[in-house]
């Protein structure tokens, strides 16, 4: 894969050697996560929600209901700020301000396209559901609920990774102190599905929902 180009927009200035503009790397920390925050600003005031995301080749893809505002707002060209944050540890350093998050982060900014192709909106969904419950049954959608939603698609071109994995960086007279210092590693993890309370006698909690478990890029 080729590397992203950085922009002035995309440019890391705080820490400039956590920058990472690999395309594969910026990939992988947006196919691990669940939810991005899209920001945008609508009627000259600023908006940040969070949604679901998905990557399907070098775009990645909202979804949402036709009322939306922020949709809208987007659906007429308003630019947007995409970012996705993994927290991979708690830092514990002997100091205040030696505590910290070892993260993964990727923002992009760009514009959407409006997916209209109603083929292709049912390929979103599939797409959806994938990413989210790999192998999970669901029945085709109806066509008013095609048309009640809006697909957002935005390409991965100016685009910024940036990677924290250092642990606990203390200065030296810190390191002297008798105090705990180290990482607290975290990752999200699924307990045990729960049935729907009407779910019909007979069908069985299937395996894909008793072991599942988010990829880590």
């Amino acid at each position: 894969m080729s590397e992203i180009q950085p922009t002035e927009r995309t440019k890391i200035r705080r820490r400039p050697e956590r920058g990472v503009f690999d395309r594969a790397a910026v990939y992988a920390i947006i196919d691990e996560a669940l939810v991005a925050h899209v920001g945008v600003s609508v009627n000259d005031e600023p908006r940040v929600i969070p949604t679901a995301i998905i990557r399907v080749g070098d775009h990645v893809y909202i979804h949402g209901s036709q009322s939306n505002q922020l949709l809208s707002t987007l659906a007429g060209g308003a630019p947007a700020c995409i970012t996705i944050t993994l927290v991979d540890s708690i830092v514990a350093g002997r100091s205040g301000f030696g505590m910290s998050m070892d993260y993964r982060s990727v923002v992009i900014f760009a514009k959407a396209e409006v997916v209209e192709d109603m083929a292709e909106k049912e390929r979103l969904v599939a797409a959806f559901i994938e990413d989210i419950l790999p192998g999970h049954v669901v029945r085709p959608p109806k066509a008013k609920e095609l048309n009640a939603t809006v697909f957002l698609r935005f390409p991965i071109e100016e685009a910024s990774a940036k990677i924290r994995d250092k642990g606990v960086v203390d200065p030296a007279d810190d390191i002297a102190l008798d105090l705990w210092a180290g990482v607290i590693p975290l990752r999200m993890t699924a307990g045990a599905p729960r049935n729907c309370k009407d779910l019909r006698p007979g069908i069985e909690t299937p395996d894909y929902a008793k072991t599942y478990a988010r990829p880590r890029g």
